[in-house]
């Protein structure tokens, strides 16, 4: 063999892993081409027509030279109102492309199509509300039939049957949502069980689970928000917010489909169940079929599943309660402690929790202090009813610094500045009109590398404040930094996050005028 060549063979895969240690798998692009198998079947099942349909799936995966045989798997289902359409869509090959480059292993599925016509209208059969309601039952036995079929074939495709989810767009959302959350004895009246069978269906590879480890809802809508309980599969949510065909809140219902994104973000979040919510405001259906807004939002998913993986998920697994402690603690403070006229409180995290002195620091001696450290966001917004809803006070001061920390669990900008939306409709559930105040993040020696997220987290919840009624930003993130514009050390402890005595003197001093002016606005 020619010497150069030989040597050329022998630097391509240190390069490649190089280039791979420079990047974060299943986060950025690391692959420039991807493998696929098109048209496998993975089951049969009767259709409408009382015919044997063959169902089939596209799947793609990365190149031979991943040495990874561990993937997670995304299934893509998709739209098209259950009648038509098919798994070789514009979106789904969007969404499958981008997952495969980045290490996944994806599929997209086909599935029963047809809506039957049971209902009458004016003397004429109609398409009813359990027409629709069976749609959905067929297209879910049939996705959980692709579900079982990977875990079957697992060894085959590389996947880690551990992290196994789905998405899809519209009615294939539908579809995901009915997958994850539908239980047997929650299965919709007007489904006839005697004639298309079980939830899990017969369409295939029986004798395997179809669970999953997460569903990403791309503009679709549940039947009835309750399917999602306590302890379910994580939920990221997306839609436009000018959306005609299926409602991204509850304004109208599609053939039935009435609970849409945002009604499922929001619900997640008061049952502590991971969620997301990537709204596109002023949007339409598919986003309008905008290639700019899908490949937003394609991104969006890319961020929030990152989270989601196995190695983002080892510590603090329990979720948001690990902090019932705390709050059984809290519940004893509301119990022994009265309130007065003047109270303010103060909420937060490990910011708000070790400022001991804060008293004496705002000179202000009313003050509810009610801080958890290691809080993130959705922890305060499953425990905002309960931390809160106690007391009466005058003026409420959020601080929480843990979503975005260097690590592979961090939020994007946006994603954290819906939480903090979610946390304010909270609150303004009970008080209306009551002063809500977001501590700007503050600068630290520890989390510098990231003080660019940091602060446009930071800019987004100040915009947004500006937005709305008694909502206020303080930032006194400044104060904090040295004549190089980095953190000085002198206001931090040894673990070079947090405030020292002098650094929380000086945030009392810096923010003492502005919480006395917000805490007298009535």
């Amino acid at each position: 063999m020619n010497r150069k060549k030989y040597f050329l063979l022998l630097i391509c895969p240190i390069f490649f892993v190089t280039s791979l240690l420079a990047q974060k798998r299943y986060k950025d692009e690391i692959f420039t081409s991807i493998d696929s198998v098109n048209n496998i079947q993975y089951g049969e099942a009767k259709n409408i027509k009382g015919e044997n349909e063959k169902l089939l799936l596209d799947v793609f995966m990365p190149p031979k030279i991943d040495s990874n045989q561990k993937r997670p798997l995304l299934i893509f289902i998709h739209g098209g109102g259950f009648v038509n359409n098919s798994k070789t869509g514009t979106f789904s090959g969007k969404v499958c492309n981008a997952f495969a480059k980045r290490g996944y292993v994806t599929a997209s599925i086909d599935y029963r199509l047809g809506v039957e016509k049971n209902g009458f209208d004016s003397g004429k059969a109609v398409k009813s509300n359990n027409d629709y309601a069976e749609a959905l039952y067929r297209a879910q036995q049939d996705g959980k039939a692709a579900i079982r079929f990977f875990r079957k074939y697992a060894n085959q495709y590389g996947i880690d049957t551990s992290q196994i989810f789905i998405t899809g767009s519209s009615a294939g959302s539908k579809t995901c949502l009915a997958i994850a959350y539908l239980n047997e004895n929650e299965i919709p009246r007007g489904v006839d069980v005697n004639k298309w069978g079980s939830l899990e269906g017969n369409s295939g590879n029986e004798g395997y689970s179809s669970k999953v480890a997460g569903v990403m809802n791309a503009w679709g809508a549940m039947i009835d928000f309750h399917w999602i309980q306590q302890g379910d599969a994580p939920l990221f949510n997306t839609a436009g917010t000018n959306d005609k065909t299926v409602p991204y809140d509850s304004s109208y219902d599609y053939h039935g489909f009435k609970y849409g994104p945002y009604i499922l973000y929001q619900h997640c979040l008061s049952l502590g169940v991971a969620s997301g919510w990537r709204p596109f405001y002023g949007a339409g259906h598919t986003l309008d079929n905008n290639k700019a807004k899908q490949d937003s939002c394609v991104q969006s998913m890319i961020d929030w599943l990152y989270t989601q993986l196995k190695f983002s998920k080892e510590k603090n697994s329990e979720g948001v309660f690990r902090y019932e402690k705390e709050m059984i603690r809290f519940d004893s403070l509301n119990a022994a402690e009265k309130d007065n006229n003047n109270s303010i409180m103060f909420l937060g995290s490990s910011f708000i929790r070790k400022w001991t002195n804060i008293r004496t620091d705002l000179n202000y001696k009313d003050i509810i202090h009610r801080g958890f450290g290691g809080c993130n966001l959705r922890d305060v917004a499953y425990y905002v009813k309960r931390i809160v809803y106690p007391h009466q006070p005058k003026a409420i001061f959020i601080y929480v610094g843990n979503d975005i920390t260097g690590t592979e669990k961090d939020k994007t900008p946006d994603q954290v500045l819906e939480l903090y939306k979610y946390v304010v409709k909270v609150v303004r559930e009970k008080y209306p009109t009551i002063p809500i105040t977001w501590l700007a993040i503050s600068p630290s020696i520890k989390r510098w590398s990231v003080w660019d997220k940091i602060s446009e987290t930071n800019n987004l919840i100040k915009s947004y404040t500006a937005s709305e009624p008694n909502l206020f930003f303080i930032d006194a993130g400044t104060a904090f930094l040295g004549k190089d514009g980095n953190p000085d050390a002198k206001y931090y402890v040894d673990d070079k996050l947090h405030y020292n005595e002098e650094g929380y003197k000086l945030w009392g001093m810096t923010i003492e005028k502005k919480v006395k002016e917000i805490s007298t606005i009535k």
